[in-house]
């Protein structure tokens, strides 16, 4: 299998909360080109679907993760909540036992958003 694109489509029944908290909040690249709200990460895309048989929040957030993997998971938290203090934290910024950081938003949906930074190479 040859893969061209990955995207992440996200429903939900509030498009445009669920854009500003990855366009605004996140500070995701928004891409112009669709129609729906789509925003650029690492070569592919996250696409904000108002669907029709979605309504409320996610049941099961841990089911599906959205994982952002930065250089520096503290700076970034502090920047997302400085920016809206107003986002909900499941997990604070915590170093996990294979080395690496870890911290988990939730989006306006409910869905897990991680933010990621690897051990550094030594």
């Amino acid at each position: 299998m040859e893969v061209r694109e990955l995207t992440i489509m996200v429903g939900t029944d509030q498009p445009e909360a669920m854009a500003r908290f990855y366009g605004e909040t996140l500070g995701l690249q928004r891409v112009s080109k669709f129609r729906d709200p789509v925003f650029e990460a690492a070569g592919g895309f996250i696409r904000i679907l108002d669907h029709s048989e979605i309504s409320g929040p996610t049941v099961e957030p841990a089911r599906m993760q959205i994982n952002l993997f930065v250089d520096d998971v503290g700076s970034e938290f502090r920047r997302v909540m400085s920016s809206d203090p107003s986002v909900r934290v499941h997990r604070e910024p915590e170093r996990e036992s294979w080395g690496g950081e870890v911290a988990t938003l939730l989006d306006p949906d409910g869905n897990f958003v991680q933010l990621l930074e690897l051990v550094a190479d030594e």
